[in-house]
């Protein structure tokens, strides 16, 4: 080891190695001064005395390297100096000092010119602040073109293309997304909503609610002009109407419009959603209705008017058919222009059968109810259930107005049987506990009611034409009633012949279009009127409907020929028959277990009665006729009739437009209640 001495205070050092080792790993390796150590130059009478050669020759060489870097670059620092701190903040990318006229410094932004305060400190923060806000600085971010990678439906390869950040289209598609996913206009105002906006592209600009509401009155003026080109490139159009009353007792009507395009493409869009002003009444309704129409400029086009059974609807249907009969706009004199719901139909004649076991279903309700009331009785149920291996996992409680809500009520109820047993022996509150001859009649309502159910979804669709899968499902439900009717069981026969009388009365003679929807559709023809009209009604009645859907069928099509004058002749041959239609190729089968019999859908027994006579000859036809059913309205009271109006028939266009549906929410007509 190399003994250093000093005659000065020169702290003692083992070696360079040491000397280079003490040091921080995050500081220089350069010399510099201070005032605690002397340097050669101010303290002339420091004396080394170094007697390892080795370790003088290092020292040594490394003070000639010192000298020869200054003698090769004297713009070069003093190494011994203290150097000026090197400014690594992003926001001197943007900013330059300059000095003012009074000797001020500041500094200036480089996109806008705006000056702010220099610190003595040296801060950054009223830079960063500014650049935030900068609008010349979005400008340039803004213009700067990305690539974007389009994907397709197919698997080919994507397409690329320049893009842009454009401010006026994010605001576009959000107002698309507030109508279509009903969403409050306060939404765009949530903090991490525009966090996560902000992350997405730094160059969003936050929206107000009051700005949303107006770029949705603007989304809604577009969407209205483009459903209007639409429309005025379109013959005939059919028009459905439900009626909707508010928690604050106003009465509203929605319009909604189905019409074919040149494509054959079938659409669906709501064109209103008004308000009807007291008195309520069939003129008022009408008056209402045909304001609309004109609005739309297809007052003159309408070809069939779908509404329920009410009254104020008979009014309505017979006033609008003698103004356009007037005008002679109807086809075969405004036959087929008036059409009952069907869907409303079965609703009633399922309430109706239901009557008769309000007793049972009351119990069952109540039973529900009385598990549901306080946690510690579900936690029993549920205990009970497992103890059962009951794989089922909800209990359901209806609303009463619905019918599916109640038969859904019922057949969840169904699968707790045992377990509901066990649990009135263990709460001796409980007292309305379905009888063994009770859970028997659930068993076969549920059985029967799930023809209805299926028919039920089968016409109610909105993405496919359905006035030619009316008859068949109308078939099947005869059918059924006939069958029960007959049944030993006197609860099923009541039950059974009230649904009857009111099968009678709606469906007593068919209604011609759905008579000539049915003759349309390649894979029934006249074949399915033949078979189904024979098992509905008496021999004599059901030649004379036959007779008269084929005489109404010839003058529509002797009608048409004259209106176009050239046959617009098109090929229906035996492929592709059932595009447009899911759903509707077979029914599900319904087994009452307990009558010995199977009962199957009109649909299923005209298949097996169509094997059985072979192939039918194709032949031209020149009309397909397309019906739909309602929408379901959602409840949005607080809001006033016109942006009602326009957040309803908004959400339907931009569903349309970006190709979605609208998904019913699961379980909206009934209250479910998991078991623990």
């Amino acid at each position: 080891m190399s003994n250093v001495s000093c005659s000065g205070p020169l702290p003692l050092l083992a070696d360079e190695d040491q000397y280079l080792d003490h040091r921080s790993p995050f500081e220089s390796t350069e010399f510099q001064s201070s005032a605690d150590t002397p340097t050669m130059e101010n303290n002339p009478n420091v004396v080394l005395e170094i007697n390892d050669e080795d370790a003088r020759d290092a020292l040594n060489a490394t003070f000639a390297g010192a000298e020869e870097a200054n003698a090769a670059n004297n713009d070069e620092p003093d190494p011994f100096s203290k150097r000026k701190r090197k400014k690594t903040s992003v926001s001197w990318e943007h900013f330059r000092e300059v000095t003012l006229d009074n000797g001020t410094i500041m500094h200036e932004c480089i996109h806008c010119g705006e000056k702010v305060k220099k610190f003595k400190d040296g801060t950054t923060t009223p830079m960063n602040r500014h650049i935030k806000d900068c609008s010349k600085l979005q400008v340039v971010h803004k213009s700067q073109l990305k690539l974007n990678v389009l994907h397709g439906k197919s698997d080919c390869s994507s397409a690329i293309q320049n893009w842009k950040f454009d401010n006026s289209r994010m605001r576009e598609v959000i107002s698309h997304m507030i109508m279509v996913h009903e969403l409050p206009f306060n939404f765009v105002e949530y903090d991490l909503f525009n966090v996560v906006m902000k992350e997405a592209n730094p160059a969003f600009n936050k929206i107000s609610r009051a700005s949303i509401r107006q770029d949705c009155i603007s989304s809604y003026e577009i969407g209205r002009k483009r459903i209007q080109k639409l429309l005025n490139t379109v013959n005939r159009v059919s028009i459905t109407t439900d009626m909707w009353t508010s928690i604050q007792n106003i009465h509203y009507m929605v319009v909604t419009c189905h019409f074919v395009d040149s494509d054959f493409k079938l659409h669906k869009c709501i064109l209103n959603f008004v308000d009807i002003p007291p008195p309520y009444s069939g003129v008022r309704i009408y008056d209402c209705l045909f304001k609309c129409l004109k609005e739309w400029k297809i007052e003159t086009k309408v070809s069939t008017l779908t509404v329920d059974n009410a009254r104020t609807n008979d009014v309505v249907a017979l006033k609008l058919k003698e103004n356009l009969n007037l005008q002679k706009k109807l086809a075969i004199n405004g036959s087929l222009f008036h059409v009952r719901c069907c869907a409303h139909i079965l609703n009633l004649l399922v309430q109706d059968g239901l009557l008769q076991i309000k007793d049972i279903i009351h119990n069952v309700r109540e039973s529900v109810k009385h598990v549901t009331a306080s946690p510690g009785r579900l936690h029993l149920f549920g205990e009970l259930s497992k103890q059962l291996q009951k794989s089922k996992k909800h209990l359901i409680l209806d609303v009463s107005t619905r019918w599916n809500a109640t038969y859904a009520m019922l057949s969840s109820a169904l699968e707790f049987k045992e377990v509901f047993e066990n649990y009135a022996d263990r709460e001796s509150s409980y007292n309305t506990l379905p009888s063994a001859d009770d859970w028997k009649k659930v068993e076969d309502v549920c059985s029967f009611l799930a023809l209805f159910n299926e028919a039920t979804k089968i016409i109610s669709g909105s993405e496919y034409p359905t006035s030619n899968l009316f008859l068949s499902e109308l078939y099947g439900i005869k059918e059924a009633l006939d069958e029960v009717a007959s049944d030993e069981d006197d609860s099923m026969k009541c039950m059974a012949e009230e649904m009857k009388k009111k099968f009678d009365k709606y469906w007593g003679s068919c209604n011609l279009l759905i008579s000539i929807a049915s003759i349309l559709d390649p894979r029934y023809k006249l074949e399915l009127l033949d078979f189904s009209f024979k098992a509905m009604y008496p021999k004599d009645k059901a030649v004379e409907e036959i007779e008269l859907a084929k005489n109404c069928l010839r003058e529509l099509f002797n009608e048409y020929v004259e209106t176009y004058k050239e046959p617009n002749v098109v090929s229906s041959g035996s492929e592709n028959v059932g595009s447009g239609s899911s759903g509707s190729g077979s029914g599900s089968s319904f087994i009452a277990s307990r009558f010995g019999k199977g009962i199957k859908t009109g649909s299923a027994k005209y298949d097996q009665h169509i094997r059985t006579i072979g192939c039918i000859e194709s032949v031209k036809s020149e009309l397909t006729t397309y019906l739909d059913e309602g929408v379901c309205i959602p409840e949005q009271a607080a809001l006033g009739t016109k942006m009602m109006d326009m957040l309803i028939c908004g959400a339907d266009w931009y569903r349309h437009y970006y190709g979605l549906q609208k998904k019913k929410k699961e379980n909206e007509d009934v209250v479910c209640v998991e078991i623990p």
